[in-house]
């Protein structure tokens, strides 16, 4: 027995010491359900039989109201056989319904216990007497009626609840003289520490005693469960319900009043809310006091603290006690909506339901969906939403399904896949409007529904007028989009003329951003190109993803050759990007591979390129896997890696990857791969086949892939050097933007056609070129040129050096392939030559400017000339030229040192 119980103990045996001494004595035990009433009782028990008193006992269950004298008869089993009446309560149940002799059998049963008094003490015990039948109920009250002077106590056991009225008992107790009431409560945290000691010692007690009486509120029951958990499993002293918890919580429930299981049900369904009773009424179809009682109730058994139940074990115990959840969570969503509850917390009851959702909750759930994104709860949102597409899949709005195919792709990209026939079948019945419309169509296109694209944007631009202004504009903007990758598809589709007002700030943007896209991939270059891009870039909104204005800005700049300001984007926005998006990192690591390819960057090119691959689902990329795949083929042949580049190749690409831009790096970098293994004419079929579809298409731009380069480099080895000069030529007629590494590309390729005389001018130009565009690969290749232009023109040492420079820099770049062409491995260990170490003696004397200056004079730039490329005036060059002559001892230009101009081509 707990010291915490010896009080109560105490005055039940009191009550039987009054019985002792010849006063009859009557005691209630009251308290919530599995709170320890009946340990109690047998505890009592053992005292009365240790002592002379006869102990006549009797249990009532709630099956026990349906048995007439049920109770009645229990206490006579104990009954000594000369005091018992001549018929058993058993027989005389079915006299009972003659009113004429109800009285005078009841009287005869009750006087045989009574005639027992006069010989010794008796002590009836009755356990949850709320459940007798009424038959004992009235015997026992005629026995109450006559105990005043007899050796007989009465103790009974009675739980309270709030829906059960107050017995006769009760009456009939008040009005004894010799009346003992015990109140059976929760334990208290010390009395909970003392069980715990008990069970587990003292050390797990003080430590961890406060938790066991938080998770069970000094429910015994409870308590002896979470107890017994712990012996099942490995743990630490820390209490873990178990199955045993769960299980003990349900038999609290079952032994107390059916309304009192169906409150909790609706508690544990309605969770923590700010108006939890009125809600809880409602939801029960009772009133407001009715449902505060039967929280309160729930609080004396332990269950509850405040409004909420007091663990989350006990809920979820509760939760799966409930026969009919889905319905309550059904009538719990529909009476919050009514309240105008947040409609997260609506949505959340309507996807706990389990059942079809009803056609009232759609606008709802969207409008929790979107909730959700802004708190970046991605994975909430697609959990309502496709909640909201259950069963609705005929009938659902299809920018509904086009939201939860943008969020799906963002946490598991391959499950769009699912979603692309229905989506095609919207599109080419032209039925798919709204924001992201452009998104859509680039699905569609990169997993090879191209045509569904064309019917459904030929449909929605015939009908454009009729649109309003955003939806226009999104028709605009994803007929621009298509134009700039699959220009093919769109080429019988008319343009839509759109005005500058109409549409809000974010739309604006993503025409501008597919206007741009759309003019370099076309050839009209101007320098607000580069300025559409970067504003475009500094606004987006990386809430949502994929961009379709981010890739359009990103490979604008990328077109463009501004390589540092794209890598300078790329490396933002991986930053910046959601981290919950396995996708995410996608398009901007593969911009990042190839800004990485064309800088001279190889080893990060590769790896950057691996990254955009291995970020997605190989199924997610569809015809984009041609541009990662082309720039990890051209990073890992120029390095001399056949092996992997050739690994790459054996990777699928899809067919209609051919019909757009993607495929045009995919045809590029593998003509390069067969270029470096010596495979030439395979290497012209890809540079034709890849110039032939952007002349067709129509966007026949250098700064996508510069083909022409390719296919000339080809004819200069095969001996077809008119055809070489001519592409070449033809490339070098193309716009682009400032200094450009195609434009150097093509004056080296030329070169390599033409004389020794025209050969030094056009490789110092292209020096020029693919320095200033940082292309530090390109650079390696010049320098390798001229070094074998050096040595043909008998020019040793010079041309040592330059190929050492070029080695150097093609080191750097990890271009293994060219730095073994230039310098074989043993010569590239050899210490520097006394020509190099007095060249570099000589540069070491001048100061970075005047290297600089004295370069350009070294490559036959006039004073004019030099002054507007450092954008200096002429007389500070003349300047910077009379401190290098002074420097060198030399007096005039032609006598500077034929090396300085590689000062140039390192950025000295």
């Amino acid at each position: 027995m707990l010291v915490e119980r010896t009080r109560e103990l105490a005055t039940l045996l009191h009550a039987l010491e009054d019985c002792r001494r010849g006063r009859s004595a009557v005691a209630m035990i009251t308290g919530a359900r599995a709170t320890g009433k009946t340990a109690l009782l047998h505890a009592f028990g053992e005292e009365v039989q240790r002592s002379e008193a006869l102990l006549l006992s009797a249990s009532c269950t709630p099956g026990e109201r349906s048995l007439p004298l049920g109770v009645f008869s229990q206490l006579q089993r104990n009954v000594p056989e000369e005091f018992r009446p001549a018929r058993p309560a058993d027989d005389l149940a079915p006299l009972l319904d003659e009113d004429t002799k109800r009285g005078h059998l009841l009287r005869e049963a009750s006087t045989a216990l009574l005639a027992i008094a006069e010989t010794r003490p008796v002590v009836i015990v009755v356990d949850d007497v709320q459940y007798a039948d009424e038959l004992s109920k009235e015997a026992l009250l005629h026995v109450l009626g006559r105990l005043r002077s007899t050796r007989v106590a009465v103790v009974f056991t009675q739980g309270v609840g709030a829906r059960e009225p107050r017995s006769l008992f009760h009456t009939e107790f008040l009005r004894h003289p010799h009346r003992h009431s015990v109140w059976v409560g929760l334990l208290s945290p010390r009395g909970v520490a003392e069980v715990v000691a008990a069970e587990l010692g003292s050390r797990i007690a003080d430590e961890f005693g406060a938790r066991y009486h938080e998770m069970t509120g000094g429910n015994p029951l409870l308590l002896r469960a979470l107890l017994e958990d712990q012996h099942r499993t490995p743990f630490d002293g820390a209490p873990v319900a178990g199955e045993g918890f769960a299980e003990a919580v349900m038999s609290c429930l079952h032994r107390g009043d059916p309304a009192i299981r169906e409150a909790a049900h609706a508690l544990a369904v309605l969770g923590t809310h700010s108006d939890h009773t009125r809600l809880l009424a409602r939801l029960l179809g009772a009133g407001q006091k009715t449902a505060a009682k039967d929280v309160e109730t729930l609080a004396d058994m332990g269950l509850v603290q405040g409004t909420d139940f007091r663990d989350p074990a006990i809920r979820e115990a509760v939760l799966d006690d409930a026969p009919n959840l889905p319905e309550l969570h059904q009538r719990a969503a529909c009476l919050l909506s009514q309240d105008g509850e947040d409609r997260r917390v609506v949505a959340a009851h309507l996807v706990s339901s389990g059942e079809a959702c009803p056609a009232w909750a759609l606008p709802l759930l969207r409008e929790a969906a979107d909730a959700a994104i802004l708190d970046d709860q991605v994975c909430e949102a697609v959990e309502y939403l496709e909640f909201a597409l259950l069963d609705h899949e005929d009938q659902a709005p299809v920018d509904l399904v086009m939201m939860l195919v943008r969020l799906k792709e963002r946490l598991a990209p391959a499950s769009v896949l699912q979603h692309v026939p229905e989506l095609g079948q919207a599109m080419r019945e032209g039925r798919l409007l709204g924001h992201g419309l452009s998104w859509f169509v680039r699905l569609l296109v990169v997993h090879g529904r191209g045509d569904d694209v064309a019917e459904g944007l030929a449909k929605l631009v015939s009908r454009a007028e009729e649109l309003d202004d955003h939806d226009r504009a999104e028709v605009a903007i994803a007929r621009m989009w298509t134009a700039g990758e699959y220009p093919d598809l769109v080429a019988d589709v008319p343009q839509i003329r759109l005005e500058p007002v109409g549409v809000d700030v974010r739309t604006g943007m993503r025409v501008d951003a597919a206007t741009a896209l759309s003019q370099v991939v076309d050839g009209r270059l101007d320098e607000n190109l580069i300025m559409t891009a970067e504003r475009v870039l500094q606004s987006a909104n990386l809430a949502e993803e994929p961009s379709d204005e981010i890739s359009s800005a990103l490979h604008v700049l990328l077109y463009l050759e501004k390589l540092d300001s794209v890598k300078t984007w790329c490396d933002r926005l991986v930053a910046r990007g959601p981290h919950s998006s396995p996708g995410w990192h996608g398009v901007p690591a593969m911009v990042r591979a190839e800004v990485a390819y064309r800088t001279g960057d190889l080893g990060t090119a590769r790896d950057h390129a691996q990254e955009a691959l291995e970020k997605a689902d190989p199924r997610i990329w569809g015809a984009s896997i041609g541009m990662a795949l082309g720039t990890l083929i051209l990073a890992t042949t120029a390095m001399g890696r056949y092996d992997e580049a050739a690994a790459a190749m054996r990777q699928r690409v899809p067919q209609h990857a051919y019909r757009g831009r993607y495929g045009l790096h995919y045809l590029y970098a593998r003509g390069h791969y067969h270029l470096a293994t010596e495979q030439l004419h395979a290497a012209l079929g890809d540079f034709l086949t890849c110039g032939e579809l952007m002349v067709k298409w129509k966007i026949d731009s250098p700064g996508i892939v510069p083909w022409r380069a390719g296919a000339a480099e080809v004819y200069t080895r095969l001996g077809n050097h008119a055809k070489a000069r001519e592409l070449a030529d033809q490339q070098l007629a193309l716009p682009v933007m400032d200094r450009s590494s195609s434009r150097g590309m093509a004056m080296r390729v030329k070169a390599a056609t033409t004389d020794l005389r025209q050969r030094s001018q056009l490789l110092y130009g292209a020096l020029e070129e693919v320095q200033a565009a940082g292309a530090q690969l390109e650079v390696a290749r010049v320098l390798a040129d001229l070094s074998q232009m050096y040595h043909e023109l008998g020019q040793p040492d010079r041309a040592r050096i330059t190929a050492r420079r070029a080695w150097r820099l093609a080191k750097d770049c990890q271009a293994e392939t060219l730095c073994s062409q230039l310098i074989p491995d043993n010569e590239a260990r050899a210490e520097t030559s006394p020509g190099e170490a007095r060249a570099e003696a000589r540069w070491g004397a001048l100061s970075d400017a005047e290297r600089r200056v004295a370069g350009l004079a070294a490559l036959g730039h006039t004073n004019r000339e030099i002054a507007t490329k450092l954008y200096v005036t002429v007389s500070t060059v003349e300047q910077h030229l009379t401190k290098v002559y002074r420097k060198l001892n030399i007096t005039q230009r032609r006598d500077l040192p034929a090396d300085l101009w590689n000062v140039v081509a390192l950025g000295a």
